[in-house]
């Protein structure tokens, strides 16, 4: 998850400087497009793992994750990468609420007082100086909502299934949502240069292939308030680009929501590195 959190927090200075010649349908339609031909080539392999329950499980997670990339393309052409990915990252801590109704994986305390600081982190970095809620900042909460949900549906179906077959499956259900968007997707293509054909590769093979490869294979270990919890320290990472690549500047109350967000992380991935450490010792 950590290195799939680098590789995702990397596509929000990438996503903004493509929005400027690539519209957010068509450029999500074109990510994920390319995404289903690598892993359908890869797939050649291993047909026995397209199974019906792995396609199925593949659409819903697909579904979820393409109307959530659609709202964060949409949101980043109106906020900034770095206040885009601590949003989306404190989106996904709600995987942690999710999981009790859906999956009966209730919160633990530390876990449930790290999502309060963490949503209270949210409300800092996404109230504006008269404390409403921006377009661009709506939009990315709305596409968070529905990553935690993703997270949910991979943490139901996302161990008993290959996951070269469930992203695949995932990966294609996008695309063919946004198919509508196919012609203009071209024609943003084919007006690119060179620098527009490196970002999108860097989008299509590291944010569309490889990480969510790695978060399926996190997640046959992890619970799904866990995941979601581990999603904030994307935004570490996206800071990192945000400041030095897109040369972004933030004010002081952003920060403090910042130092909110990650200190939740900190407190309950602390709390549960210490308590398998407890098991391990015990065990051996």
């Amino acid at each position: 998850m950590v290195v799939a959190t680098l590789l995702w927090g990397a596509t929000f200075v990438v996503l903004r400087s493509s929005l400027a010649a690539f519209p957010p349908a068509p450029l999500v339609f074109a990510r994920f497009a390319a995404a289903s031909a690598v892993l359908a080539i890869l797939l050649l392999r291993r047909p026995r793992a397209l199974r019906r329950t792995t396609l199925a499980w593949g659409a819903l997670a697909g579904a979820l994750a393409g109307g959530g990339y659609l709202c964060q393309a949409v949101g980043l052409m109106a906020t900034s990468a770095g206040s885009s990915a601590f949003l989306t990252s404190a989106g996904t801590l709600l995987a942690g609420l999710f999981a009790w109704p859906l999956l009966g994986q209730r919160p633990a305390g530390v876990l449930g007082l790290g999502l309060g600081l963490a949503l209270a982190g949210s409300a800092l970095l996404s109230l504006r100086a008269d404390f409403r809620l921006g377009a661009g900042e709506c939009w990315t909460l709305l596409g968070a909502v529905l990553f935690a949900l993703q997270v949910v549906a991979v943490a139901r179906a996302g161990p008993r299934n290959d996951p070269l077959a469930f992203a695949g499956a995932q990966s294609l259900v996008i695309a063919l949502a946004l198919a509508p968007w196919a012609g203009a997707a071209v024609r943003s293509l084919a007006a690119l240069d060179a620098a527009g054909w490196w970002r999108f590769a860097y989008l299509v093979v590291a944010g569309s292939v490889i990480a969510p490869l790695l978060q399926i294979a996190a997640q046959r270990a992890l619970s799904a308030g866990r995941t979601g919890l581990l999603f904030a320290l994307e935004p570490v990472f996206a800071l990192g680009f945000a400041v030095s690549v897109g040369a972004e500047r933030f004010v002081a109350r952003w920060w403090w929501g910042a130092a909110l967000i990650l200190g939740a992380v900190l407190l309950v991935e602390g709390r549960a590195a210490r308590a398998e450490g407890t098991v391990r010792r015990a065990s051996g």
